[in-house]
């Protein structure tokens, strides 16, 4: 059985104590009452008291909370969360998803320190696609998964920084592409999308010829008789000469699929490889990576990028959503992340969950800022709106209700959302392709 899954319980448990610390540091600086600090969720194993606060550890494992005087506005304690100016309600509130903003950097940086697996570009020197979006840019342009693209408004592109790059730089406009197909260079103007992802496409290091490079021990493909080595020639019928090509037709299906592989100079199969359960074939194919390191302040630097590009590409992927362009589910609940991170352990090791923590963290400090009831965007929202009326509170007992009803609105959708993700799991379905 396999219990990778199970690393979600550490990850969401450090994702929510982490803003939870926020909550927590920024209201005793304050000066604001704090009651209790607890890791995990009650009924309470036991607690420590110190200073007049509770530090308590809890039986349900996953995250932890703070509990602050009056955070509801019903205490007339002077250092009470209700009692305290506008300014310092609005770093308490806001404070928490900083943190988890902050993790985020903090996690970047140590992987580009410690070192990070990228693409060696002296083996794999160009990127090509291995996916489209439907309707995207790429795809109305007739660019097709396997293609490997060469040059961009004239300019010659070979990584995927490059190509983002200049697809961005060209948003909004007609933009010729040159793209390499069956060794001939094709002609095609496109007009990338005004916010990321700029032409709907997956990115992958171009290599050539496609070639097997972890079979599983006893998995589906040992047993089928495909070999670490095997170079991919043929897909369900279809020839293939690049690993881009072969990603695409093998992610593409969910039954059995038929390779050829071409073996010490001959012709293998083809090879009839059948799923497991959770519809994965339980090999890779080669992709040409090395460990870099950074120093210090370089690693801070490519921490701050890379947050920067998630948090950018979070509201173009809503929208997308919301268009119903997303590739696999647009949200998720705690099942799903539960499968995610098994499906992440499993294939990629720590630097993937790592990674994975780094994400969630990040969308953890966007949702949360959202200005909607029950989240802490929404109770900075009624300061906002107390701001604007000259310092006029709205009566908590209304405010009260309003996050009660949002409350019970999300614990809805998340039911719903857990259904979903409970009857994809049955089916077998990965989210991971």
């Amino acid at each position: 059985m396999d219990l990778n899954w199970l690393w979600v319980v550490p990850i969401l448990g450090v994702l929510i104590v982490v803003h939870e610390l926020g909550h927590f540091v920024s209201a005793l600086r304050l000066g604001i009452k704090v009651e209790e600090f607890g890791i995990g969720f009650p009924p309470r194993m036991f607690a420590i008291r110190r200073n007049g606060i509770d530090y308590s550890m809890n039986w349900l494992p996953i995250g932890g909370f703070v509990k602050i005087t009056g955070e509801n506005g019903d205490s007339d304690d002077p250092r009470s969360f209700g009692q305290a100016p506008a300014w310092k309600r609005i770093i308490v509130l806001a404070a928490g998803s900083f943190m988890n903003l902050v993790l985020a950097i903090l996690i970047f940086a140590t992987m580009a320190v410690t070192g990070t697996q990228e693409v060696d570009t002296s083996i794999a020197p160009y990127t090509g696609i291995a996916s489209l979006l439907e309707n995207s840019p790429a795809q109305r342009a007739g660019i097709q998964p396997g293609d490997r693209i060469v040059a961009i408004a004239g300019q010659p592109v070979r990584t995927e920084v490059d190509i983002r790059s200049l697809s961005g730089a060209n948003a909004g406009k007609p933009t010729q592409f040159t793209v390499e197909r069956n060794g001939r260079e094709i002609q095609t103007t496109l007009t990338p999308n005004t916010t990321s992802p700029y032409l709907g496409v997956g990115l992958v290091p171009w290599v050539s010829p496609a070639t097997v490079d972890d079979v599983r021990t006893a998995g589906v493909a040992d047993a089928a008789g495909l070999r670490d080595g095997d170079i991919i020639v043929e897909v369900n019928g279809e020839a293939v000469n690049n690993s881009a090509r072969a990603s695409h037709l093998i992610s593409q299906s969910t039954e059995p699929i038929r390779l050829v592989v071409e073996r010490n100079g001959q012709q293998v199969g083809p090879l009839t490889i059948a799923p497991n359960t959770g519809s994965s074939y339980e090999f890779t194919l080669y992709r040409p990576y090395r460990t870099v390191y950074y120093g210090p302040l370089e690693a801070v630097g490519r921490a701050l990028d890379s947050t920067w590009s998630v948090i950018a590409a979070i509201p173009a992927g809503i929208a997308q959503a919301i268009a119903g362009q997303a590739e696999g589910p647009p949200v998720t609940s705690i099942v799903g992340i539960g499968q995610l991170t098994g499906e992440v352990a499993q294939g990629a090791g720590i630097n993937g969950l790592l990674n994975l923590t780094a994400l969630l963290s990040i969308s953890l400090f966007m949702i949360n800022l959202l200005p909607l009831p029950a989240l802490d965007g929404g109770r900075l929202l009624f300061i906002f709106i107390e701001l604007l009326r000259g310092g006029r509170r709205i009566a908590p007992e209304k405010e009260g209700m309003v996050h009660f009803a949002g409350m019970v609105v999300l614990l809805a959708l998340m039911a719903l959302i857990t259904f979903f993700d409970v009857s994809r799991l049955l089916q077998g379905v990965r989210l991971l392709p």
